[in-house]
């Protein structure tokens, strides 16, 4: 069990549970402390916590024993979003917070249901997989229970534009060197994941846009609807105590 994992069995389930735990308590806290200078120093000592964990992250996976063109490269988008979400929250700018939103909630979470992960904790593979998808998707978490991020129609479309230039940046590399960074190449995963039931390449580029993007719309619209039928609650509340 130390030296190997598997997806969907007992150290799965007991692993991601630890650490949506660990996000879960932080966005309390967070949301506890908000407007403190308390709620700041936390912030940034997570935020710099990140860079130094993900300089490490770097580093290990350069090393000349074991590195390798198909992996080693920071060119997941994983491996960008976890840049983003230091500055995000370091920061407060708004389209950064915005793809940290999009990239970590509607697609990184992805990793803690089908994880692409093959080592167990006595390697330090399971550990840079799995703190460095906490640090993406807690981030964001934080963000929006702690710090109050609502995405509006504008941050949709700054989400849009940044997977266009992710797509942009790293679909060249995967023709020319037959990568399969971003999932997007003509490359079949060594563990099954999502993107395997979309059918064979090139076709299934257009599925993976079509789903990245519903699933980016239904994050942004999530909140208008709940805001509409909050306001509808609080009228009906209003008509109902005029009425007595």
């Amino acid at each position: 069990m130390l030296t190997t994992f598997t997806p969907f069995g007992p150290m799965h389930a007991a692993t991601a549970g630890v650490f949506a735990v660990s996000m879960a308590v932080a966005s309390v806290l967070g949301r506890r402390w908000r407007g403190t200078a308390r709620e700041v120093a936390f912030r940034r000592v997570w935020a710099w916590s990140i860079v130094v964990w993900q300089i490490g992250a770097v580093a290990y996976w350069a090393r000349p024993s074991g590195f390798d063109l198909a992996s080693s490269l920071p060119l997941q988008l994983c491996d960008v979003a976890v840049w983003i979400a230091p500055f995000a929250l370091l920061t407060q700018r708004r389209w950064l917070r915005a793809v940290l939103y999009f990239w970590a909630i509607g697609l990184s979470t992805q990793a803690f249901f089908t994880p692409v992960l093959a080592e167990g904790p006595a390697h330090p593979k399971f550990w840079l997989f799995w703190v460095g998808h906490t640090q993406i998707v807690g981030s964001a978490i934080y963000d929006v229970a702690a710090l109050g991020f609502r995405p509006r129609w504008r941050d949709f479309v700054h989400g849009m534009i940044a997977n266009v230039a992710y797509f942009a940046l790293v679909m060249p590399l995967n023709l020319a060197f037959g990568l399969n960074y971003g999932f997007v190449g003509n490359v079949t995963p060594e563990h099954r994941t999502l993107i395997d039931s979309l059918g064979p390449w090139p076709l299934r580029l257009v599925w993976i846009f079509l789903l990245v993007h519903t699933i980016m719309l239904a994050l942004w619209l999530v909140w208008p609807l709940s805001e509409r039928i909050a306001r509808a609650g609080r009228t009906a509340r209003v008509r109902g105590e005029d009425s007595h």
